[in-house]
């Protein structure tokens, strides 16, 4: 079986690879390259050879493959979460749901950033700030729509 620090020197190379996406677990483009090259499903199944064999692949992906890691993103504001709550508060009071806010939330965060996000943890977490203010941006429209068709159904009550 691979050694513990062959398993720490395949893991560190995925991350600086962009492979590795500890929300996915064993189903990240680390893990599914490791099956492809191995036939093994988990990292601790490999052989010593196998995983040199590995790390060899990672170091020369690094070298010749790899993109360059993008610069620290700038994560979403304070002000900008803050908004977000407000809002769907706001959406929460014109369009009454049994579905939580937050998880009300979560989802349209999910819409806006592709990504899926976990209900257990922080819903901004590696939400960027131009999200940020898609996220605000498509609450704002939802908002208006909600507005819009309350105005209509007031209408409509009065004939």
């Amino acid at each position: 079986m691979a050694t513990g620090k062959q398993i720490q020197r395949i893991y560190a190379l995925g991350d600086q690879c962009g492979l590795l996406d500890r929300e996915l677990g064993s189903e990240d483009n680390l893990h599914l390259w490791i099956k492809q090259w191995s036939q093994k499903d988990h990292i601790s199944e490999l052989t010593e050879k196998q995983a040199d064999f590995i790390i060899a692949r990672l170091i020369d992906y690094k070298e010749h493959v790899c993109p360059e890691k993008p610069t620290e993103i700038e994560h979403i504001t304070g002000e900008q979460q803050s908004l977000c709550f407000r809002l769907a508060y706001k959406l929460a009071q014109l369009s009454p749901s049994e579905v939580e806010v937050r998880e009300r939330l979560r989802g349209l965060i999910c819409k806006v950033t592709g990504r899926n996000i976990r209900a257990d943890g922080d819903i901004f977490y590696k939400v960027s700030r131009d999200e940020g203010s898609r996220i605000i941006e498509m609450l704002k429209r939802i908002i208006r729509s909600e507005e819009r068709k309350k105005k209509r159904g007031d209408e409509n009550a009065d004939v």
